[in-house]
């Protein structure tokens, strides 16, 4: 073996040491290094990892993180489009006051945002089911086009007669078995001396059972 070559196995050697520290490894997320399920992993089994974030000598109450980041991170899960956006933000916020620099991979983001856009304003649905139900899209195209299919899901999903919802606080689409009920209408509900308010009833349906179901905001 040549000087060069034993120079580059030197090099290579500690560049591997270096992955495996627990910092790098942190780093290595926010940065898009490593994905989610191998961040799960190290929380799981790296005993250096967890002990880092558990570092008690960190004062978070001023923070959303409150206790630590471990327990933070460990609350919710990291493999959903939002899990992974709060789990990126979390570490960097940690690596930030251990005074490591972090290139943020804005994929996380970028994800979260489109699903923000394409989604209906009459429409707030869990992460969890958007990404069961809504995410079934060819993700390898153009952002508009991806775009554009997403919002078409959601039109072929929450379906409506005539006119959707009009939400006078937010919306609140009934969801049953991983489905959408279907909405009927809403009634106005004015001047009643049943009610301190005024508002809207809303009556949805599960055209499966056909059991109907309303939802009452007020102003």
């Amino acid at each position: 073996m040549d000087n060069d070559q034993a120079h580059t196995d030197l090099i290579s050697i500690v560049e591997l040491k270096n992955m495996k520290q627990p910092k790098e490894i942190l780093k290595r997320f926010v940065e898009g290094k490593i994905s989610d399920v191998e961040l799960e992993k190290e929380l799981s089994e790296n005993n250096e990892v967890r002990k880092i974030l558990k570092d008690d000598s960190l004062n978070w109450s001023d923070t959303y993180i409150k206790t630590n980041p471990f327990d933070y991170l460990t609350s919710f899960n990291i493999k959903s489009i939002d899990g992974r956006l709060n789990a990126q933000g979390a570490i960097r916020l940690f690596l930030d006051r251990i005074g490591v620099e972090t290139i943020e991979f804005k994929k996380y983001a970028d994800d979260y945002d489109l699903i923000l856009d394409a989604q209906p304003s009459y429409i707030d649905a869990d992460v969890e089911f958007i990404e069961k139900q809504i995410l079934k899209v060819n993700r390898d195209q153009s952002r508009t086009a991806l775009k554009k299919e997403i919002k078409q899901r959601f039109k072929e999903i929450f379906k409506f007669h005539k006119k959707p919802p009009k939400w006078i606080q937010s919306p609140a689409w009934p969801i049953r078995n991983d489905k959408p009920l279907f909405f009927i209408g809403q009634l106005e509900i004015k001047d009643c001396e049943y009610f301190h308010d005024n508002g809207a009833v809303y009556i949805f349906t599960d055209l499966d059972t056909g059991e109907d179901v309303s939802i009452k905001q007020f102003y």
